[in-house]
């Protein structure tokens, strides 16, 4: 998906990464191994396009913010409890992560 801004795109894969890519200047701005199985869905949560919400196979949706990258991948949150994988993710922007 775009970015609200439209000058990147974000994007799941089967890699069970997430890749971010910055079209103004044609390459990838970010990529982390995001799960444990293939990630279905993924997108930006606000305007700065800092926060990324990711759901995977793994049965996990996850929040990514990508001000806290520098060092660690880790997720800003977790949400646990799906029997099956998340295939739909969206953001109501209302900057509440769940």
């Amino acid at each position: 998906k775009f970015s609200t801004d439209g000058r990147e795109v974000v994007a799941g894969s089967s890699d069970d990464s997430i890749y971010v890519y910055d079209l103004e200047a044609n390459r990838v701005s970010l990529r982390t191994v995001a799960h444990t199985s293939d990630v279905n869905t993924v997108c930006f949560d606000d305007e700065s396009g800092n926060v990324i919400f990711s759901g995977s196979d793994d049965n996990l949706g996850k929040v990514w913010d990508r001000r806290c990258f520098i060092g660690r991948d880790k997720p800003a949150g977790v949400l646990v409890g799906h029997l099956e994988g998340v295939t739909f993710i969206d953001s109501r922007r209302d900057g509440r992560y769940f």
